[in-house]
């Protein structure tokens, strides 16, 4: 019994040591972007250290859990992550990608992200996962405070651009982030106002860098959070003075109205279409199969490019059928299954519906939303799992 509780206690101390520490690289990696954007020079100073000290941090967690977790999860999950981690691998190999490395191994093509997915074997623990959550809103709190600092200090700049290099970071975790806790604090009448902050943070900084896929977002939070009210007529009412109260802040304060007047002029602007043409255009039906492995990439009148706006079909293309197939059915299928086998508590729909959100996020609904080692990643992961854990508890019970 000891050995069982010094695993538990060694899983969630690497843990959450690894997740401050990517969550303290967020200051960092938003001014790297700011440097980036001012000299043209992209590389990461010393700096990187910390990041490379989180992400084996992650690993040691995801190796511990993997094994000690082995009789929480149903097969099937095992078998997905499993399966996906290996082709990756033997892709990476193939492709001529060095495991050395370290660039090419924590690149979102590298073998590096798809280790710390094994965060989703970590979340069996209640008293880990509650710890977690409350972990959740000290990372809202910390991001919050870096932005207000920036909106007194530098403004949001002449141009979206501008804007970006001092938000893009702390919006993209942000836009993960907030739906969750918003939600999970609705029946918490001690943290109303913690509550009402985060959402209106969020939604500032997503005004502020101008883009209306997370604002997109925030108004499906918003509206799940309706449907999932009781007394509908008084959330109308405090809602309807919430959105006049905004929209005088936004519209009497130049800031945040030089952000909404951006916005309304990008209007209907449609700025993937041509990318996806040209990407297509130079798609072989093979690759989608076996993956383009590391190297992969497509030309343009502009340059040569590796990336695609498009998670899935990011993924489909550099990885392949089998690793696209796998991640789909553990943040798809699963938490679909759960919604329709499972009678859900609460907690469980915001789970569900955080990662519904995803799901249409890496299929362009929100940009800049990736796999990869960044912070958010590793709280979607985390969510994941305890989805994966709720699933493989319903089987087991079934199974009997």
């Amino acid at each position: 019994m000891r050995q069982e509780e010094y695993i538990e206690k060694l899983i969630s101390i690497l843990l959450f040591l690894g997740l401050f520490l990517n969550l303290a690289f967020v200051y960092f990696a938003q001014e790297r972007v700011f440097f980036t954007e001012s000299t043209g020079i992209n590389s990461l100073g010393s700096e990187k250290y910390l990041r490379i000290l989180s992400v084996i941090l992650i690993f040691l967690t995801t190796t511990v859990s993997v094994f000690k977790a082995k009789s929480q999860y149903h097969y099937s999950i095992y078998i997905a992550y499993l399966l996906l981690l290996i082709y990756i691998c033997f892709n990476f190999y193939i492709s001529g990608a060095s495991f050395s490395n370290m660039t090419h191994f924590m690149d979102k093509k590298g073998v590096g992200t798809w280790i710390c997915l094994g965060l989703i074997f970590v979340s069996y623990n209640d008293k880990r996962y509650l710890l977690f959550q409350k972990f959740v809103l000290f990372s809202i709190v910390y991001i919050s405070l870096l932005s207000i600092y920036n909106i007194i200090d530098f403004g949001i700049g002449g141009w979206r651009m501008q804007a970006m290099s001092k938000y893009r970071i702390y919006a993209v975790n942000l836009v993960w982030l907030v739906p969750y806790a918003f939600l999970i604090l609705k029946n918490n009448k001690k943290l109303k106002i913690l509550r009402v902050y985060i959402m209106i943070i969020g939604i500032v900084v997503s005004l502020i860098i101008q883009t209306r896929s997370f604002l997109i977002i925030y108004v499906l939070t918003i509206i799940f959070d309706f449907i999932n009210t009781k007394n509908k007529t008084q959330y109308t009412f405090a809602l309807g003075i919430g959105f006049i109260g905004f929209t005088y802040l936004v519209l009497s304060t130049d800031v945040l109205s030089a952000s909404y007047d951006l916005i309304v002029n990008r209007g209907t602007h449609d700025t993937r279409s041509e990318q996806l043409a040209l990407f297509f255009s130079q798609l072989d039906f093979f690759e989608i199969i076996t993956g383009k492995g590391y190297y992969a990439s497509y030309f343009a009148s502009n340059g040569e490019f590796s990336y695609v706006d498009n998670q899935w079909l990011f993924l489909l293309w550099w990885g392949g059928l089998i690793p696209c197939a796998c991640y789909f059915y553990l943040s798809a299928i699963v938490p679909l299954k759960v919604i329709f086998i499972t009678k859900m508590e609460y907690e469980t729909k915001v789970e569900c519906f955080v990662l519904i959100i995803w799901v249409l996020g890496l299929g362009g609904l929100a940009i800049f939303s990736t796999m990869s080692i960044d912070f958010f990643f590793f709280i979607i992961s985390i969510m994941l799992g305890r989805v994966l854990y709720k699933y493989s508890l319903y089987k087991k019970h079934n199974d009997k």
